[in-house]
Order: C-alpha cells, then structure tokens, then sequence
C-alpha cells in the first residue's frame, strides 16, 4: 500500500509538484511585471527564485504530502514581504504577525480524504514554532480557473474572513484556536528535527515604539513576522 508522509516543501520539489503548478509563478509576480513579455517566460526560474528566497529565510517554502515518492498534495507560504502579487488586492496588506498561505492542492485520487486539512495542520506546526500568531490567505469566491484557493475550501479547514470583499476576502487562522485541533499535537511531533527553529525577527511596530519613547520599558513580545490561467485549483 506505500507509506504516505507530509514533510517541509523545498526548492527541490518544485520539479516533483503536478503541472502547472511547479512552474505557476501567479504569486510570485507583481502587477507591474505582467507588462514584460519577458517575465512570462521565466515563469519557472521565477518561481524556483522565489522558492529559494523562501527557503533561505525560513528553511521551507511550504508543506508537500508524498506517497511513494509521489507528491500527491502540497501548500505553499511564504512571509508577507516575498509574496510579490500581494499587495495588489484591496484587502491587503496582510498582519505583521502571520505567515501567508499562497495555494494548496490535492491530486484528484487523493481528494476527500482529509489531506488538505492535514496540509494546514502541518503548516500551522511550522508556523507556529516561529512564535507567529496566524496564518492569513487571500481567497477568490469566483468559480472556474484559479490561482487562488476558493473561499469554501479555506473556511472548511479552519480559516475566517477578516476582511470582506464580494470577490477576493482576506482570511486568517489563529494558530492559538489551531493548537487545540486534535491531531495537533502529532502533526507538531512529526515536525520535530525536520526543521530547525529559526530566530524571527521583531516586529517594526515593537521597534517603533522604542524609537519614539527612549524611556519605555522594554518587554517580551510574540515575536512575529510579515507573513495567463491554468486549471482551477481543486484543495481536497
């Protein structure tokens, strides 16, 4: 029957994740780079760039499910400041204290089985071992071919609006409610020793403060950090 595992997404499983998602560079390009014919041609080695910036900071770009050495289900997240389509939606920009979920997928056999919920679980894991208090989502309620997650999809495995909009809401999980979810705890488990924790930076607003006021006192904060259409995306 094979052995399935979920396990941190590197640079190196871009070429393993079903087309045309290895190569879909849709969040990691900007508005303004959609004038360049140029910059829809390097749409993989903008993605493998991005997955690399990624990886760099934090020691993963995302979460991958494989089962016999096939990917069968992975999700993508990134910090807030290496997700170049951002801030081109009105419900942006994103807390300073999250992690931000881009796309997620489950290959069509492996649909219905809870995969994609065990997918943010474990990224909830990795998210919150970096002390950060979310994870937030950009969301499309348009039907047909997407690079976005569908709205449905985000809300049944655990995200809220936060700030509505009749087509692209912003949604956020609050890793303190995830860490209560049973089966938490496993996934936590068998995150450990596959990624080493990584110091984060503090936030500007913690640094800000300081800045304006010599005099106050220091404390110690959750230290956080910011967080062309193929086929639809279909989550599982």
């Amino acid at each position: 029957m094979g052995n399935r595992r979920l396990r941190p997404m590197t640079p190196d499983d871009l070429d393993l994740l079903p087309e045309p998602c290895g190569s879909c560079a849709f969040w990691e390009t900007s508005v303004g780079d959609l004038a360049s014919p140029v910059e829809h041609r390097a749409r993989a080695s903008r993605k493998a760039e991005w997955a690399q910036q990624v990886t760099d900071r934090w020691g993963y770009c995302g979460v991958v499910a494989v089962h016999d050495e096939e990917v069968v289900a992975f999700l993508t997240l990134a910090p807030a400041g290496l997700v170049r389509r951002l801030p081109a939606f009105a419900t942006t920009p994103v807390g300073t204290d999250v992690a931000v979920l881009l796309s997620a997928q489950v290959v069509e056999s492996w649909r219905g089985k809870g995969l994609g919920r065990q997918l943010v679980t474990t990224a909830a894991g990795l998210v919150a071992r970096r002390d950060l208090r979310a994870l937030e989502a950009v969301g499309t309620r348009r039907e047909g071919p997407s690079c976005m997650m569908p709205v449905s999809w985000l809300e049944s495995v655990g995200f809220a609006v936060v700030r509505e909009h009749p087509v692209t809401p912003r949604l956020r999980m609050d890793l303190q409610t995830t860490q209560r979810w049973p089966g938490f705890g496993a996934a936590w488990s068998r995150l450990t020793g596959l990624v080493a924790p990584a110091a984060s930076p503090q936030p500007a607003a913690y640094a800000g403060r300081e800045a304006r006021d010599p005099q106050a006192r220091p404390t110690t904060p959750a230290v956080p950090v910011a967080a062309a259409v193929p086929p639809a995306v279909q989550p599982g």
